[in-house]
């Protein structure tokens, strides 16, 4: 039997399972337009989301129990590489995680059912390691967008500096102008020293939420410019062409490493496909049949 077939059955009656619980607990219509200002499918999406919170409820501190005290940790310095995107912390990190186990755990069942379960097992795989490889990704692709700007942040910081604007209400301007990821975090330390954090501690809570090894320099050429009274725009400067450099660098190494990529390409996908062309016009040239060369005659 074809794997497709029980698993799409299996994803139908997950859906009838979850509108069948809707329809249980709608209290009629005028709870539905109690408001008169939600719309329908609004409605309906926030009632699918409640269910997927509740299964969360349960199913977070589960997760949470098998994670221990160190990949807690873990997860948290993740999440904020990631930005923390949804205002997601570690609690709703195992509540989305627990419930996407728990949904494809209930599909994989229904393929073992069928016999299905070589399809089975990378669902249930998926299931556990599905939120993190979007994690993982929303961090990656934040990170890179700061390294991308933060060249540019530091050669406006650097005028905004050296024309006699102080420190603070200069980074904050930068970080309204430059937006981003970038931004949020600007905004994120210039709101912790506003709350009283010494500049210090602020710079280095900074570089302990990202990943970033350029920003990570910067906070240490900030930290060490506040400390040692150095010159400011000069520091701003310099750094600002050594990360373009090795900015520059980065997009060179890449492309080394894509060019056996695309070789491997080349001849495994293109190059059989030309041949099995110029074979065939070959034969169709020569008026030979492949039905009589295989006959034998």
């Amino acid at each position: 039997m074809n794997p497709l077939l029980p698993a799409t059955a299996s994803v139908a009656c997950l859906a009838l399972a979850l509108a069948g619980v809707v329809a249980i607990r709608d209290k009629g219509p005028l709870w539905r337009f109690e408001d008169g200002a939600e719309d329908a499918s609004q409605i309906r999406h926030g009632r699918v989301r409640g269910l997927l919170d509740a299964l969360g409820a349960r199913t977070g501190p589960l997760v949470l129990r098998v994670m221990g005290r160190s990949s807690r940790a873990k997860v948290r310095r993740r999440l904020d590489a990631a930005g923390r995107p949804g205002g997601m912390d570690v609690d709703a990190y195992a509540a989305r995680k627990g419930t996407l186990f728990v949904i494809t755990a209930f599909a994989a069942v229904l393929l073992l059912v069928q016999g299905a379960w070589f399809s089975a097992l990378p669902l249930v795989a998926l299931g556990w390691i599905g939120v993190d490889v979007w994690v993982d990704g929303v961090a990656r692709r934040r990170q890179a967008a700061i390294e991308r700007e933060l060249p540019d942040l530091l050669d406006i910081l650097a005028v905004c500096v050296g024309a006699g604007v102080a420190f603070r209400p200069a980074l904050g301007r930068v970080g309204e102008a430059v937006g981003g990821p970038l931004g949020e975090e600007v905004e994120t330390t210039l709101r912790q020293m506003t709350l009283g954090a010494p500049v210090r501690e602020a710079l280095a809570a900074l570089r302990e939420r990202n990943t970033s090894t350029s920003l990570g320099s910067f906070t240490t050429a900030l930290m060490q410019a506040q400390e040692m009274g150095a010159p400011l725009v000069e520091a701003l400067g310099d750094l600002a062409g050594e990360m373009r450099r090795t900015s520059l660098q980065r997009a060179r190494q890449r492309a080394q490493r894509a060019t056996p990529r695309v070789s491997l390409i080349v001849t495994l996908l293109i190059m059989p496909g030309a041949m099995l062309l110029a074979i065939a016009a070959i034969f169709l040239g020569a008026n030979v049949g492949l039905g009589g060369l295989l006959d034998g005659g």
